[in-house]
């Protein structure tokens, strides 16, 4: 594998059978991660957001990634303009750590 690339562990968010969303985690960071996308990334179906589930599969996730990553706190990214997504963050933990002019980077303390 490139030196470049990192390990990730995919999830599934399911709900009676219908897929609802997906959630990444990468295991460790490289530096562009470090200042970029970091662990986690997810999205939900279009037809599926604002009902909750983006907060629920973040909270699963994160349990999980404390588990796998090294790092004493969970980084993400989000858009200025997703305020959505900003909020699923923020009902988990989340604190903003820095931004640049696209995006905010968020933390979520693993202890």
């Amino acid at each position: 594998m490139p030196d470049w690339f990192v390990p990730e562990t995919y999830y599934y968010l399911w709900n009676e059978g219908k897929l609802i969303g997906e959630f990444r985690i990468r295991h460790h960071l490289t530096e562009a991660l470090r200042n970029g996308a970091g662990h986690i990334g997810y999205s939900i179906k279009r037809d599926e957001r604002g009902k909750g589930y983006g907060t629920a599969g973040l909270k699963l996730t994160i349990s999980e990634a404390k588990k796998i990553i090294p790092e004493d706190e969970i980084y993400l990214r989000v858009n200025k303009d997703n305020i959505a997504s900003q909020k699923v963050m923020l009902n988990n933990g989340a604190y903003r750590a820095g931004e640049d002019e696209d995006h905010y980077f968020m933390r979520i303390k693993k202890y």
